[in-house]
């Protein structure tokens, strides 16, 4: 399509960003995506590439403090909060408490699922359309427990998951949890099985995401700082940033963790706190795992691949660092090494960490900036960016363009 309407400037190209930009373009928008690294350097390079409708439910719920506050002390949990002076991260806990109530929980999780089941349905037309490389997997996944109270908690939620909002899901024991996944090991207390999940390549759907964009005129400019943002009359002008400034009419930040950064040109404090994520990148083992698989009592996800097998997880707040913990890797291992026959293979290829922007009540933020009326947000998508991404660039070409948009935005408004 044509671009030859106002122009766009995307600050963040991770996949909401890359996101965004695409549905823009795809309106008829001129746009430029600027990254301060390259498309989908970030936290959008290394996660698990599961795209989970059956994932709904926020972290916040009932029961999850106790967890948190084993995390203050242990480092052998996947929930980890290491213990500092940090007025925001404490504010954002006191927030996060209040929220870990169930209607609240099941509340977030139909504004969850909107998102969610749209994108479910654009990762099918857009990878078609566009003939996206990235190892694109609609086989489902499978939530495995290794102890009997952990599957007796999780048959509870699928049965919420189920009864509440409509998914589909099939609870396998014994044979048939080993005959739907031969790489698992016997013994196991049981699992539950989501159909309609499904998984892919990160790395490889960003860089050939970035090639379409670029092939029907989107404008990138990687390496890219943005320092700042121009105002004039209560409507921004430009950014100012290290390579010189870039004008446009409208601005969209997806920014991710990285948003409480830029508060102050923004005029809204970003209600995130950046969370690491760790994960191992390695070749297929043999035997492979057919299905993306979660490993519920450990709090780990194994991805396999047609190009390679990935294990990842872990929630760190532990500010802006990327220290690489030799312990949160281990966890992975052993993790992984409780469930199946062969967990690893000796080459690791690349040991990654990154932050996930992580909001109190599990929603991302999508909409206006109260800075100006041409300045609009799209972050927080907590552990779901991959999951949530086309449906929010969608979005967000919906309200740039006037048009009603396909998910009504309250739930996620920059107030909320």
């Amino acid at each position: 399509m044509e671009q030859s309407g106002p122009h766009v400037l995307v600050v963040g190209a991770g996949v909401i960003g890359t996101a965004c930009a695409h549905y823009l373009a795809e309106s008829g928008r001129r746009v430029t995506l600027v990254d301060r690294s390259t498309v989908g350097g970030e936290a959008s390079h290394g996660n698990c590439g599961c795209i989970c409708p059956s994932h709904l439910l926020p972290l916040a719920e009932p029961g999850i403090i106790g967890q948190a506050l084993t995390g203050l002390v242990s480092h052998s949990t996947p929930f980890f909060v290491a213990p500092r002076f940090d007025p925001s991260l404490w504010h954002w806990l006191l927030r996060f408490a209040g929220n870990c109530r169930e209607k609240q929980m099941i509340q977030t999780g139909h504004f969850a699922l909107a998102l969610l089941q749209q994108s479910r349905r654009l990762y099918d037309e857009l990878i078609t359309k566009y003939q996206l490389k990235c190892d694109w997997e609609t086989n489902g996944a499978l939530y495995v427990c290794k102890q009997p109270q952990a599957f007796k908690a999780l048959s509870a939620k699928s049965e919420l998951l189920q009864t509440e909002f409509g998914i589909q899901a099939r609870r396998l024991v014994d044979q048939q949890l080993t005959d739907m996944e031969p790489a698992l090991r016997e013994g196991l207390a049981g699992a539950w099985y989501f159909p309609d999940d499904a998984h892919l390549r990160p790395d490889h759907l960003l860089r050939s995401w970035r090639e379409s964009l670029v092939q029907r005129g989107v404008t990138v400019q990687e390496q890219t700082e943005v320092r700042a943002l121009s105002l004039r009359k209560e409507c921004a002008r430009a950014v100012i940033t290290d390579r010189g400034d870039i004008r446009a009419e409208q601005f969209v930040f997806a920014t991710g963790a990285m948003t409480p950064l830029l508060a102050r040109d923004l005029g809204w404090q970003a209600p995130i706190q950046p969370a690491k994520g760790y994960s191992l990148t390695m070749p297929r083992p043999e035997p492979c795992p057919r299905l993306a698989l979660h490993f519920v009592d450990y709090g780990v996800v194994a991805t396999p691949w047609l190009s390679g097998y990935r294990l990842g997880s872990i929630l760190e707040f532990s500010g802006y660092n990327r220290r690489v913990d030799p312990r949160r890797v281990a966890l992975l291992r052993d993790g992984a090494n409780q469930y199946l026959a062969e967990p690893c293979t000796e080459t690791v290829e690349e040991t990654w960490v990154g932050w996930r922007s992580m909001t109190p009540d599990g929603l991302p933020r999508i909409g206006p900036c109260p800075v100006a009326s041409n300045v609009y947000v799209a972050a927080g998508h907590n552990m779901l960016g991959m999951s949530m991404a086309p449906a929010t660039g969608q979005m967000i070409a919906q309200i740039l363009n006037d048009h009603t948009p396909t998910i009504d935005p309250e739930p996620y408004r920059l107030a909320a």
